[in-house]
């Protein structure tokens, strides 16, 4: 609520603390700001190459662990501890992992012929590295809800398509995937919520760079506040990622509940 009502105000608190009433001068700045317009884009860029692959990889994987015999227990463990890591401490070990010099990444490169690439450092790669780890770390969310999905489903309807010769990617099309449909929708929202609000990821491995390349909405709200001592303007920022956030929350009630969006 306060991050609602400072973006109306200049906050200065260099002699005391002074509210100036400024209405919407703060989200015009915004708008004509190209950082923030940048950052607002690279949100988007990221959402969708994090979100897209993990809801495909997670699909995947909740399929295969459910047609494990034997070891089912353990391999969702494992596959769904990435999303129990601690993020900061992960993102330095990806920091690690994609350096460019001496990085676990490079030098697996170098083992089958390709020469080093600045993961973090070039403006080409910064941003899907930097989604790469989110994938890496929602595909596990993804998975866990898909196979509770998988695990709902009637044994009835399962003999129902064996019986009717629907099987394989079929079944999976025509019968698997409706039904799969809210959970679907939940891990959307979800993934996107938390893809919005990415800030320890891109702190600790790029802080934004190379030339903005990273930034995101939330990190740029903190820049705005904490670097630039903008806080009229990182409030105006703040409201405007709560916004959107609340109408994905409605767009994913609504979606539940079959109602048109």
């Amino acid at each position: 609520m306060i991050a609602v009502v400072g973006s109306f105000f200049d906050i200065d608190l260099t002699n005391g603390v002074r509210w100036t009433w400024t209405g919407l001068d703060n989200f015009a700045d915004l708008a004509m700001d190209p950082a923030v317009r940048r950052s607002i884009a690279n949100t988007v860029v990221y959402c969708a190459l994090t979100i897209i692959p993990s809801l495909v990889i997670g699909l995947g994987l909740a399929l295969m662990v459910q047609s494990i015999a034997r070891g089912r227990r353990l391999v969702q463990l494992l596959l769904f501890l990435p999303f129990t890591a601690n993020l900061v401490a992960m993102a330095v070990v990806f920091r690690w992992i994609f350096a460019f010099n001496g990085g676990f990444a490079n030098q697996l490169l170098a083992f089958v012929g390709f020469g080093p690439l600045n993961f973090l450092g070039d403006e080409k790669y910064a941003l899907a590295t930097i989604a790469a780890v989110g994938v890496w770390r929602a595909t596990a969310f993804a998975m866990i809800l898909y196979l509770s999905g998988l695990t709902s489903i009637p044994t009835s309807v399962t003999e129902a398509c064996a019986s009717d010769g629907i099987t394989g990617w079929r079944r999976l099309r025509v019968v698997t995937l409706p039904l799969l449909r809210p959970i679907t929708v939940f891990a959307t929202v979800m993934l996107v919520l938390q893809s919005m609000q990415v800030f320890d990821t891109v702190n600790v491995m790029t802080q934004g760079g190379p030339l903005g390349s990273t930034e995101t909405a939330l990190t740029m709200t903190w820049r705005l506040g904490f670097t630039y001592f903008e806080f009229g303007q990182a409030a105006a920022l703040s409201t405007v990622l709560i916004l959107v956030l609340i109408l994905f929350g409605v767009w994913r009630r609504r979606s539940l509940n079959g109602e048109n969006p």
